[in-house]
């Protein structure tokens, strides 16, 4: 089909205005003479099928004509590029994205490499930008839509067709981006291309198309001008059972509910989904914003009917997504599931549609779509490296094997900067890594996919199921609250982000509630408290009395259902994944840590899976007191030298001895099951990367986390010395105009420090083991990871994915339970913690949540470490019961001498300062009582930090 022109944005307005689009590919090119060869008349196949709203048939004649083109042509000819274009806007239109991405980019770099025809080129872009933007890609589909344009320009009157297709594409890219008046110029551009050239079914999705922009925008009246002109035209086109039609009604419908057509606006609804079902099957993605558009047309007189529809079109995003997953790199796997944050929007903000709020029925959907769809890539992903794990065949060791190397040697190039090299080099260095290592990421998942384990629905009763009988899970979504009847851009949006709080008991009763205060207001006090919090010689007045408002706006509504309740599973998000929850104030001025043990989780739907258990596991490893001044390999090759400043932050640190670490790691080795330990010059990253499974692996050292500022902690020996200041990196300053290379991974911003790591920069070991890295562990089925270090617990913000850092390569490399640091953490403070904790675990035979707990609480009834830098750093994730194998002992420690400094709610003073007897009123949107007299922190000493 040598013409078939770009798969269209048509008829609808992106998510970013507040409703779902179909998208179909576009047949613009007149009909072939009858007299054709073989390959000639399939593409006419394809294209009359297509048109005719026909995409099974559609498809199957694509692919045949992919096969015959290849036995013509040969498989890197233009035409056989042409055809594969044509296959993967076939999967397009099926809505199956992950297949439609092989076919059309092998499609473009066929018809480069081979420099065909531009119009076969620029139809193939133009389907890949589709492609791109559906995938959540805007960039990459604008920068595809871009060069479409101008390769059919090139073509002059000719081309016109095909051009105006394109611009109504690259016109709907734009709308989804909110460039609405852009959008406008290009749909009128668009329309004057196709009134002058044809065909009509063009034009009928242009006119659709800028009826919903107008709506959008809030211009009504032209809007009715546009659907009054596209019906009829939808009726000489195609008759009443085409998929244009269907999506054309589903758009008129949501503006006739604006208009407070109801009647009408139910009428159009019904013929939407009559349509598209009948031509696109009921599964098919287009007809999910059908359901919840109409969904919320119902809640104004039927909410049993309301929710039913729109549980209707969940499930059809859970089954796209789930395919959409079940391939590509966890790159790809993160942009498709992008839409997720606007599912986890739009469901949060239904409960409020009408009188929805305290609907249990409701409050079960919403927190049904929350559970299946947070963190679902790291799920995903994680599920992919476990299948293959437990199966490895020869070729399964190989695919981890060279997915380890690349990973390294790509780290190794990002940490040591252009050294030796050109900016261009390292530049045309990093992206042959990169691409290598996504390459086989996607051959992973192509490899595991045959082999994972079902999965069964995950529901709210099936997680409530895995709850204690003493426990509650406290599930958090930040969300931006949603109109419930959005007509336009200027409605949809309500004010800015704020954070949902689920709770749900083990007999699946759910409490929820909206946090009182903005997520900007809440991420305003995390600051302040993880700025008290993080240094033991700053005032605490200020951090404890956020402390006593953050736990007002999270658990002051719940408290009064918690009684019986010891242990929090908690699930946080965004800043609260930041969030010392065990040192948050209560009313009674008691830390909440006297109350309860917090288990932190990625989701709720990670209880589904923890606890299985049997997994084969090696000795416990024990890595510590690296020395990071150790020489390099023998026969290595030495790296040039080049000025600091042209290096990124990582290259430009110099990590000191940590005498803490070894003493940790003696008192711990006494207490392990025979552990294999590595100190000093043998505490490698080589040794990391060599573990199988182990037990246990616990890790003492430096670690590091750049924000995306690139700026690190410094001065502090268990973070990060500096060389010389950073200068907003990690970046690499051009040597040749001076441009900032931004760190293309956000898992290259943190990690920890090894043996070498001040010597051996950029080679395979490099000392250095960044989360990009340690995702490629082997560590599944180990019980514990702890790693004893500072910000470990740190991450980049990544919307529904939580924060990806340290803590998610762990979860991506099998571990079952990570405990990790949300500061820098002081070096001496850290060594009785760890002491303490592994006593709990072996001796006592605790849980790993209340084992931890336990040992906090004691260190803070130490004068010298009450103050929570001390002990509220460590946090635990993941699986909380004892050791396999280790039975618990009846040792009761009482939660008792857990006052926060100062008494009273937030009130302290500062450190070596003199006792004040001072008393203040919180403040914040809820009364707090007032702050008692404060004492004195005592600290001993300044000391080092990890």
């Amino acid at each position: 089909m040598r013409r078939l022109a770009n798969v269209a944005l048509a008829l609808a307005l992106a998510l970013a205005l507040g409703t779902l689009t179909g998208g179909a590919a576009r047949a613009d090119a007149p009909a072939k003479p009858a007299t054709v060869a073989d390959d000639e008349a399939i593409e006419k196949d394809v294209e009359a099928f297509y048109a005719a709203g026909k995409y099974g048939e559609a498809l199957a004649a694509a692919q045949k004509l992919v096969a015959v083109r290849e036995q013509k042509f040969g498989k890197e000819h233009p035409k056989t590029g042409s055809a594969l274009s044509d296959l993967g806007a076939m999967y397009l239109a099926q809505g199956d994205f992950p297949k439609a991405e092989g076919f059309l980019r092998r499609a473009v770099e066929i018809l480069e490499a081979s420099k065909g025809p531009d119009d076969l080129l620029a139809t193939a872009l133009g389907n890949l930008g589709t492609l791109l933007k559906k995938k959540g890609d805007t960039k990459g589909a604008e920068k595809a839509y871009e060069r479409a344009v101008a390769l059919e320009e090139k073509g002059g009157a000719p081309r016109e067709s095909a051009l105006g297709t394109v611009l109504a594409n690259l016109a709907g890219l734009y709308m989804a981006t909110g460039r609405l008046p852009q959008a406008e110029k290009l749909y009128l551009r668009a329309i004057a291309l196709h009134e002058k050239n044809g065909p009509e079914r063009s034009l009928l999705i242009d006119v659709g198309s800028l009826g919903a922009l107008y709506r959008g925008m809030g211009r009504y009246d032209k809007a009715a001008d546009q659907y009054n002109r596209a019906l009829p035209l939808a009726e000489r086109v195609h008759g009443t059972n085409h998929p244009d039609v269907g999506r054309l009604y589903h758009n008129i419908a949501i503006f006739l509910t604006g208009s407070n057509q109801m009647d009408l606006a139910e009428q159009h609804y019904q013929k939407a989904e009559a349509i598209l079902t009948k031509t696109l099957g009921p599964r098919h993605p287009d007809l999910a914003p059908v359901y919840s558009d109409w969904a919320l047309l119902r809640t104004r007189v039927d909410w049993k009917r309301a929710i039913g529809l729109y549980e209707k079109a969940l499930d059809i995003e859970e089954q796209w997504l789930e395919n959409a997953l079940v391939g590509g790199s966890e790159e790809d796997k993160t942009l498709y599931a992008a839409r997720l944050e606007t599912v986890m929007d739009r469901v949060v903000s239904f409960e409020f549609a009408g009188n929805g709020m305290g609907r249990q029925e409701v409050a079960r959907m919403a927190l049904g779509a929350v559970l299946r769809n947070k963190a679902r890539v790291l799920e995903a992903s994680a599920a992919h490296m476990g299948a293959l794990r437990e199966r490895m065949s020869p070729e399964d060791r190989q695919l981890l094997d060279d997915l380890a190397r690349v990973r390294g040697a790509y780290a190794a190039a990002m940490t040591r900067g252009p050294r030796g090299m050109t900016v261009a080099e390292h530049n045309a260095e990093t992206d042959r890594l990169r691409a290598e290592a996504d390459a086989i990421e996607a051959r992973i998942a192509e490899h595991s996919a045959g082999y994972r384990r079902a999965k069964a629905k995950v529901t709210v009763e099936a997680v409530a199921a895995r709850i204690p009988k003493d426990a509650v899970l406290m599930e958090f979504v930040r969300y931006q609250p949603r109109s419930t009847h959005f007509y336009s851009a200027a409605s949809e949006k309500l004010g800015g982000p704020k954070y949902m709080a689920y709770v749900l008991w083990p007999d699946g009763k759910i409490f929820h509630h909206i946090v009182p205060v903005s997520a900007a207001e809440v991420e305003q006090k995390v600051g302040i408290i993880r700025s008290g919090l993080s240094d033991p010689g700053a005032k605490f007045r200020d951090a404890g009395t956020q402390l006593a408002l953050l736990h007002d706006v999270l658990f002051w509504q719940v408290s009064g259902e918690l009684g019986g309740v010891k242990h929090v599973l908690l699930s946080p998000d965004a800043a609260l994944a930041l969030v010392p929850f065990g040192a948050l104030i209560g009313r009674d001025n008691q830390y909440l840590i006297s109350k309860y043990s917090f288990t932190y989780l990625s989701t709720g739907r990670d209880l589904l899976r923890l606890g299985a258990g049997g997994a084969k596991r090696s000795a416990p490893l024990l890595v510590a007191n690296p020395d990071y001044d150790a020489p390099g390999e023998a026969g290595a090759t030495a790296l040039p030298e080049v000025p600091k400043t042209a290096l990124p932050t990582i290259a430009r640190v110099k990590f000191t001895p940590l005498p803490g670490t070894a003493e940790e790691a003696q008192a711990i080795r006494a207490l392990m099951p025979d552990p294999s330990v590595r100190l000093e010059r043998v505490a490698t990253e080589t040794a990391l990367k060599q573990v199988s499974s182990p037990r246990i692996l616990h890790v003492a050292t430096h670690g590091f986390f750049l924000g995306d500022d690139g700026t690190a902690g410094q001065g502090r020996t268990r973070g990060l010395e500096l060389e010389v200041p950073p200068q907003n990196l990690p970046q690499v300053a051009s040597e040749v105009d001076g441009r900032k290379l931004p760190v293309p991974h956000p898992m290259f911003l943190s990690g920890i420090a090894l043996a070498g790591a001040n010597v051996r920069k950029g080679q395979a070991d490099d000392g250095i083991l960044t989360a990009y890295e340690a995702s490629s562990l082997d560590l599944q089925g180990t019980e514990l990871v702890v790693l004893s270090a500072c910000e470990t617990g740190r991450g980049e913000k990544a919307g529904s994915e939580g924060l990806r850092g340290l803590r998610r390569a762990l979860v991506l490399a099998g571990s079952e339970t990570q405990v990790m640091s949300l500061w820098q953490v002081d070096d001496e403070a850290t060594r009785d913690l760890m002491t303490s904790y592994y006593q709990k675990l072996f001796r006592e035979g605790k849980g790993r949540a209340e084992a931890m707990r336990e040992s906090q609480i004691q260190m803070l009834q130490r004068p010298e470490y009450n103050h929570p830098y001390f002990w509220a750093s460590f946090i635990v994730s993941g699986a909380w019961g004892p050791l396999e194998g280790v039975k618990p002992a009846k040792v009761e420690v009482p939660a008792r001498g857990v006052v926060p400094p100062g008494g009273a709610r937030g009130c302290g003073c500062e450190v070596a300062g003199t006792n004040e007897g001072t008393q203040a009123a919180g403040a914040g949107v809820l009364a707090l009582v007032a702050l008692a007299a404060a004492r004195r922190i005592r600290v001993a000493r300044a000391r080092g930090q990890r």
